[in-house]
């Protein structure tokens, strides 16, 4: 066969679509393709693995305002029963003393989030606040049980029992502004919530100087003026220390309206 005749029967079989040059591994190509998709895309995961661990979580505060003033209403109902039933005085005692550890360990807990957390939903310093002063009013309740339980008085006065009862009302009322907290809708009612705390602190200021002013009167036992003098005082400051929580509220909804 001629040079010509080769050149010829090439051109003929170009012309009829045949090529000289070997077909392209698609398969393999495609099986690339995957391979470098799930490579990145896992490096991607990786990367965003990384980043969670470096960018500080969210926490939710507010359910451990909850949790801390129902820990807060339960010991001021225990310090009411006691008042009322002082014949179970010492186990009553001890169970609300577990419940002031309960609440310190959500003080405690609270405390380590906040210095976790980079962004709150409210200042560090009104959380701060709160949660101490929330504390305060389980450890204070706990104080004035104490007292009554070991103290070794004959039986609870009409005025303890009376301050007691300002005390679940101030913790009731405490524990429904705080979780309306969560939703500026709920201001409005938190805001009288409030108020309610503020008439609760006067009420038992009234209470503890009536009080004081019959025990001083009719109590001719030094020893007996100074039990029933620590006791009122300590019951008359649970509701000071409501009345502080109840003030940062307030604040809190001045800043954010």
């Amino acid at each position: 066969m001629s040079s010509r005749e080769i050149a010829a029967g090439e051109a003929i079989g170009v012309g009829q679509g045949r090529s000289s040059c070997p077909e392209l591994p698609l398969n393999r190509v495609a099986q690339s393709v995957a391979i470098l998709a799930k490579f990145r895309y896992t490096m991607v995961i990786r990367r965003w693995h990384m980043l969670k661990q470096l960018i500080p979580r969210e926490y939710n505060f507010f359910e451990s305002f909850d949790q801390a003033t129902k820990h807060a209403v339960n010991a001021a109902k225990l310090l009411l029963k006691l008042t009322e039933h002082y014949e179970d005085a010492d186990p009553i005692a001890r169970e609300l003393n577990s419940v002031e550890h309960a609440c310190d360990d959500v003080a405690h807990h609270t405390m380590e989030q906040l210095n976790k957390t980079f962004i709150t939903a409210l200042d560090r310093e009104d959380i701060h606040v709160m949660i101490l002063r929330i504390d305060d009013v389980v450890d204070l309740t706990n104080a004035a049980a104490n007292r009554m339980a070991f103290f070794g008085i004959q039986k609870p006065t009409q005025h303890s029992v009376n301050l007691a009862k300002q005390v679940v009302r101030g913790c009731e009322k405490l524990a429904e502004a705080v979780h309306g907290m969560r939703s500026a809708k709920n201001y409005e009612q938190v805001m009288q919530d409030c108020i309610t705390v503020h008439e609760v602190e006067n009420a038992a200021d009234d209470i503890l100087h009536a009080a004081l002013a019959e025990l001083f009167a009719t109590e001719k036992n030094a020893i007996e003026v100074i039990k029933w003098k620590d006791i009122y005082e300590t019951m008359e400051k649970i509701t000071d220390r409501l009345e502080d929580v109840a003030n940062v509220l307030q604040g809190v909804i001045v800043k954010m309206s």
